[in-house]
């Protein structure tokens, strides 16, 4: 992986955090309503989603590895 993959591999982790920290913090200041909680309950309960979010994972590492 060269350094240009390992920032954006770097940069997509820091994106998702924030995301999570978002709706974490969404919730906390109006509620854990459905609207909030329900992304977060669908990929903790669809185990399809996390099969995509592993693909996605596979080939964004086994495209910097191939180059």
């Amino acid at each position: 992986m060269d350094r240009t993959d390992a920032a954006l591999l770097g940069v997509a982790a820091v994106v998702a955090g924030l995301v999570l920290a978002g709706a974490l913090a969404a919730g906390v200041l109006f509620g854990f309503d459905e609207s909030v909680t329900r992304p977060i309950r669908l990929l903790a309960a669809e185990p399809f989603a996390w099969i995509v979010v592993g693909a996605l994972l596979v080939a964004v590492v086994g495209h910097a590895y191939i180059e």
